[in-house]
């Protein structure tokens, strides 16, 4: 195991508990905003696929979150920003980085073949202010350049 990967749990058990450690490393704020979402998403009853799945083809090639809403796959790109953010979660997405997500989501569908007919790519910013969060989803966002 990896130092980080035991560093995410003890955070997450943290988080669990209800303390909420300094964010000021952008990793730990990364991995609060996933750890949000993915009971944000768990509220709404979505079902769990995978977490930070990376690409057997290419590791930069990343999704965040996968879960099952219904019968449709749904890939999440999450974006925890600080409150000294100059521009939103969402906004913050470049054509670059869609490239990189359009790529991830279609080598998740190649590695499942048939599995999944219905997806769609969701991204959910959350910003992050000293007093608390403010969670956003947007729903079946393009990822076409």
């Amino acid at each position: 195991m990896t130092k980080f990967f035991l560093l995410r749990i003890f955070y997450e058990l943290i988080w669990f508990l209800g303390f909420r450690p300094s964010l000021n490393k952008n990793h730990t704020r990364g991995w609060y905003g996933e750890w949000l979402a993915s009971h944000y998403l768990q509220k709404k009853n979505y079902k769990f696929i995978a977490k930070n799945w990376r690409s057997s083809l290419d590791a930069r090639r990343e999704i965040d979150l996968i879960y099952m809403d219904r019968e449709c796959l749904v890939f999440v790109e999450v974006r925890a920003r600080s409150a000294k953010a100059l521009n939103h979660g969402y906004s913050s997405i470049t054509k670059a980085k869609k490239k990189t997500l359009l790529r991830a989501c279609n080598d998740f569908l190649r590695l499942h073949r048939n599995r999944y007919s219905v997806y769609r790519f969701d991204v959910i910013e959350i910003d992050l202010k000293g007093s608390g969060e403010t969670l956003l989803h947007h729903q079946n966002v393009s990822l076409f350049p």
